[in-house]
């Protein structure tokens, strides 16, 4: 004990060095702390100068919305780019795009399924000439065959001349094939085509190269034809343009499929692009998104199958040209119509508004109000009926139902009477069990209002229903007896804490009285020191050690004994607060109240505190003011409780967030910082009594501060919640938002 107190002597030694020596750096530190208030004062001036930097700027934003431009906080943006989606020139052009695209495309289809049909993709050249000019070789056979049955040679000839054909007639004879007629004089050429005709003339019988024609008979013509065509006639045109789409035979191909691509890009960048307009934020309506879309749909379905049975009318009757033209010209409309459908369908799905923006919807919502109304009102009358008067009207009406189905079966009616009867006994029975049932209906009605000492009669009930009366009475008596216990218990809970907390309070203030005493008896006098130096030296000299000694101790003893008996006091304070928090014997005066102003001053008492600690504050409350009906006194102690948590518990050099926010038609208050000690409990635990995150329990505190801070949320009307996510510790308080009538 000697060596500890040695010790402990030099550890106060060392102590006092410090603190003389402190001064120093005291001084150098309030040096600091006066050169620091300039600064300080600079750096408050540009927090407080902040909101009306912010509200310039947002200010500044809003009105660039309308401009197209935009801010951020503390700096400009630049003006916002101008983008395709939003320009209507460019939407104006990818439309006309789209329905060009969609012509050429049709066009280009049409053509090689007809090119296809004709075998340009599948046969060669000289084929595809020959079968194209079948039909005028045809005729042309034809009206050789007609001059020569007329025996008209030259007439003949003149069907070929100044042509790229030539005819030569052959007989048909097994036995002797021969050529009797020819006008080509051309040289090889490999597009002939061959035709058998009959001959008939009116005249006297033509003989042609020795051999004379019989009447009937039948002939081979073969047509030769110049593969150069040289001569201008209709076979050179025909033949020029088959080969210009043999030549561009799978460009066809190509331009539609391009033709298709381009058309799905353009389709695609409209409907992408519709509700986007440059200077406008967000998705800009149309001309058409005020009337309904089951309206609009049934509009444009009218208007395209119109569209579609006048195609169809004009399509049955003309040429294949004008057939063509009349579906190319009807699908363009129809396209045209689809796609404005088709994005004005994509500018609701944007908006959100595709289906409640609908007159079906309307009216069946309307419909259910009616029904959910009707429904009320045959609740509200039925329920106005007694239950036994109900059960009767029922029984009657079932009764009634059966009545008339047995009439319309003539084979039952001699069972009438035996009906009756049994009507008769079940309706006693349904009365009974109608009448049980209002009773135990009563009851439970009884025992929910809190009369527990409700009982049901049970004399005239048998079976189960008396069984079940009984369990009835019981539960009331069950009921009425954990009540009492509850509250017994309660209230010997509080009077325990109540008598405990004034028993210990009275002795307590007595030691916190006698500490100061010692604390002040320590301190020796000037006049009692010059006493002691007149006497002897050496008695004095040692008298004045040992009071020094003694003084240290007494001095040491009496702080210990304030400070534990201070912390005793703040202990029971607490604890008489936390009782009456709990049962609610505290008076709370709720008047409209601006929950930011006395977070504020709040912060205002704990700010030194946070900076010896290093923490960092970041305040957040909305621009306009916000209110709540609480007691100033109360919410006040809340704010200083849970604050003093956070310079307790927070983690040093670091934040500390605290926001004020409505949300919902509640305010929030949310505090929020990083623990030092790790959570290893819940939010739910930590609001329990005499709980504390630091479970060394190596710091000062009771574990009440939470729980009392809970208890006073909850007397003005509030909700408390405790939110630990890892190291971060987050507290909610939500009241109700005050507006003024």
């Amino acid at each position: 004990m000697r060596e500890e107190g040695m010790g402990g002597q030099e550890q106060k030694d060392r102590i006092e060095e410090e603190r003389v020596s402190g001064p120093e750096q005291r001084d150098r530190t309030e040096e600091e702390r006066v050169s620091g208030p300039e600064q300080k004062d600079r750096i408050e001036e540009e927090r407080m100068s902040g909101p009306e930097q912010r509200d310039r700027i947002e200010e500044e934003r809003m009105s660039g919305l309308e401009q197209g431009e935009e801010r951020e906080y503390g700096q400009e943006r630049r003006p916002e780019k101008k983008r395709l989606t939003g320009s209507l020139a460019v939407k104006v052009m990818v439309f006309f795009l789209l329905v060009v695209c969609f012509v050429t495309g049709s066009s280009m289809a049409a053509l090689g399924l007809y090119c296809w049909e004709a075998g340009v993709y599948t046969e060669k050249l000289d084929d595809l000439l020959i079968e194209s000019l079948h039909a005028k070789c045809a005729e042309a056979v034809d009206n050789a065959v007609s001059c020569l049955s007329r025996g008209d040679l030259e007439g003949a000839e003149e069907v070929c001349r100044d042509k790229n054909i030539g005819i030569a007639m052959f007989s048909t004879d097994e036995k002797d094939i021969r050529m009797l007629w020819n006008t080509w004089n051309g040289g090889a050429t490999e597009l002939t085509l061959d035709l058998h005709r009959n001959l008939f003339y009116t005249g006297e019988p033509i003989t042609l190269n020795g051999h004379t024609l019989e009447q009937g008979g039948s002939y081979l013509f073969r047509v030769y034809m110049d593969e150069e065509f040289l001569l201008k006639d209709e076979f050179q045109e025909v033949a020029e343009l088959i080969g210009k789409v043999y030549e561009i035979r799978y460009a066809i191909i190509g331009l539609a499929l391009g033709s298709v691509i381009l058309f799905m890009v353009c389709f695609v960048f409209l409907l992408s692009s519709v509700g986007h307009r440059n200077g406008y934020r967000g998705i800009a309506p149309s001309v058409l998104t005020g009337f309904h879309l089951d309206v609009l749909t049934v509009v444009w379905g009218g208007a395209v199958y119109c569209l579609l049975r006048v195609m169809g009318e004009s399509v049955r009757y003309g040429s294949e040209i004008k057939r063509l033209l009349v579906l190319l010209a009807g699908g363009t409309v129809v396209l045209i119509l689809v796609t404005f459908y088709l994005m004005e369908l994509a500018l609701r799905m944007k908006m959100g508004n595709c289906l409640r923006h609908t007159l079906i919807y309307k009216l069946g919502r309307a419909g259910v109000r009616a029904l959910y109304i009707l429904k009320q009102m045959v609740v509200a009358v039925v329920s106005k009926i007694p239950a036994v008067a109900c059960t009767i009207l029922a029984f009657i009406a079932i009764c009634i139902l059966e009545l008339i189905v047995l009439k319309e079966v003539r084979r039952l009616s001699p069972l009438l009477s035996l009906w009756a009867v049994e009507k008769v006994l079940l309706f006693g029975g349904v009365l009974y069990i109608a009448l049980v049932c209002k009773r135990f209906l009563e009851a439970g009605r009884a025992l929910a209002e809190g009369q527990e000492n409700y009982a049901v009669d049970t004399s005239r009930m048998f079976g189960d229903f008396r069984e079940h009366g009984e369990n009835l009475n019981s539960i009331g008596v069950g009921i009425a007896r954990a009540v009492e216990e509850r509250m017994k218990s309660e209230r010997l809970k509080t009077e325990l804490i109540t008598n405990v907390s004034h028993d210990i309070k009275t002795p307590l203030t007595s030691i916190i009285n006698y500490a100061d005493l010692i604390c002040e008896e320590t301190n020796i006098s000037d006049s009692d020191q010059e006493g002691l130096s007149g006497g002897e030296e050496h008695t004095a000299q040692d008298f004045q050690g040992k009071l020094s000694d003694s003084e240290g101790r007494i001095r040491e003893y009496a702080e210990v004994l304030l400070r534990q008996s201070r912390r005793l006091k703040k202990l029971l304070e607490d604890l008489v607060e936390a009782s009456k928090a709990t049962t609610g014997n505290l008076e709370v005066d709720l008047v409209p109240c601006q929950a930011g102003v006395i977070l504020t001053q709040a912060v205002g008492e704990y700010q030194s505190r946070m900076e010896e600690k290093g923490l960092e504050l970041i305040a957040r409350q909305p621009q306009e003011s916000v209110r709540i009906l609480a007691d100033g006194r109360h919410l006040w102690r809340v704010f200083d409780n849970l604050l003093s948590n956070t310079c307790k518990y927070a983690q040093e050099h670091s934040r500390v967030y605290l926001s004020v926010e409505e949300k919902g038609g509640r305010v929030l208050v949310v505090f929020r910082n990083m623990s030092k000690y790790p959570l290893e409990m819940s939010g739910e635990e930590l609001e329990e009594r005499f709980v504390r995150g630091d479970r060394s329990r190596h710091m000062e505190g009771n574990g009440l501060g939470l729980s009392i801070a809970k208890s006073l949320v909850e007397l003005q009307g509030g909700r408390m919640e405790i939110v630990t996510d890892g190291d971060l510790f987050k507290v909610i308080l939500s009241f109700a938002a005050y507006r003024e009538a």
